[in-house]
């Protein structure tokens, strides 16, 4: 039997961690060696604190990133915070305020230039899920003690990290990203991800005698089945491998899918491409302007699709409602002739916003079919 591949942390879950080492020292004159942490998808850690010094109202922290078998160029670096005790929260031009703080990036963490991406143009390169982690600490230790805090996460490697990454193409300029849906690094080993795929999905089919599944490319998708009434231990993160998975739930019987996507992954699916990743295909704001051509759109709005930095933003540009339905439909038609005819899939599209993009004809009726058998 195959050695199972460890798990690591995000620089996310880094930077979190920093602040709770941090305020725990600075508030509470408490020095810790490691942390115990809880992620967003609820998982505790333990994590080392590689260094922390305190001054009168100021403390610096590292936290080396561990990938755990996980190919992450950011592996073993280290993620650092620092935490200055202020008065009054003071403007910062990169920061991003909460209520008891302000948190910026400083060196080596890259600042967002062009639009469609998690984080706002013109601030720090830190996304929604280590904002969240970082505000419950800081409010927590903060909020209690009444005190305001300017906190600043910075990467010493971070510039130079960043030129093996795809930060500079997305626009991404001066540093990495602090990232983290999860809290959470998933080793990517593609075989070894293919087999507990499969495997996760023939325990589906034979567990639960149920000839139906929902597909996703992430986390993002919960909240839709939750809406939906559907029971959510039928579903499963196909992650990349639209085609790989399409088979496979052919191979095991499968007979309906619900398939609830990102627009910006969904976008390769419509235009045939059943591996995902970035690195096998990536023609997202082409496929998108051939189909937006298809839908009317004008030359005008094609020409800004096409130099779009990403799909989010791209779909700004997009004025003909229609569209989004028409790619569901592309989709569905794409997966179901991809089975050979032997799986009906129904498709709906939504984007980081939170919001439904749009949806195939049939979507509403087959998830209520299914709602009505959980």
């Amino acid at each position: 039997m195959a050695e199972e591949l460890k798990s690591g942390y995000t620089t996310g879950s880094c930077a979190a961690i920093g602040v709770k080492a941090g305020l725990e020292a600075l508030l509470n004159n408490n020095y810790l060696d490691e942390v115990n942490f809880t992620t967003l998808n609820g998982q505790n850690i333990l994590v080392p604190i590689y260094r922390l010094r305190v001054r009168k109202n100021f403390v610096s922290v590292a936290v080396t990133k561990y990938a755990g078998d996980d190919p992450d160029v950011t592996n073993g670096i280290q993620i650092c915070t620092r935490i200055k005790l202020v008065d009054e929260l003071p403007e910062i031009e990169r920061g991003i305020s909460f209520k008891n703080f302000i948190l910026v990036g400083g060196r080596g963490v890259g600042t967002v230039t062009k639009l469609g991406l998690q984080a706002k143009v013109g601030k720090s390169a830190i996304n929604p899920g280590p904002q969240k982690m970082i505000e419950e600490v800081a409010d927590d230790f903060l909020g209690k003690m009444g005190k305001k805090a300017v906190i600043t996460i910075y990467v010493p490697e971070g510039r130079e990290k960043a030129k093996k990454t795809f930060n500079p193409k997305l626009g991404i300029v001066g540093g990495i990203s602090i990232l983290g849906s999860t809290g959470i690094v998933k080793p990517m080993s593609e075989e070894a991800l293919k087999d507990s795929m499969f495997v996760e999905l023939k325990v589906l089919r034979m567990a639960r005698d149920r000839d139906w599944c929902i597909f996703t490319f992430g986390n993002y998708s919960k909240n839709y089945c939750e809406k939906l009434g559907l029971d959510l231990e039928q579903t499963i993160v196909i992650s990349n491998y639209a085609g790989f998975m399409i088979d496979s739930a052919v191979k095991l019987g499968f007979k309906k899918i619900l398939f609830l996507g990102h627009i910006g992954k969904a976008i390769k699916i419509a235009g045939g491409i059943f591996n995902t990743h970035s690195r096998v295909a990536d023609a997202r704001v082409e496929i998108m302007g051939a189909n937006a051509f298809l839908c009317g759109e004008s030359s005008e709005n094609i020409h800004k699709i096409l130099e779009s930095n990403t799909v989010e933003e791209a779909c700004d540009y997009i004025e003909k409602r229609e569209f989004f339905p028409f790619i569901a439909e592309k989709v569905k038609r794409r997966v179901e002739e991809y089975s050979r005819g032997e799986i009906q899939c129904e498709v709906l599209l939504f984007s980081f916003k939170g919001e439904t993009l749009g949806y195939t004809e049939k979507f509403y009726q087959l998830a209520g079919e299914l709602a009505g058998k959980n």
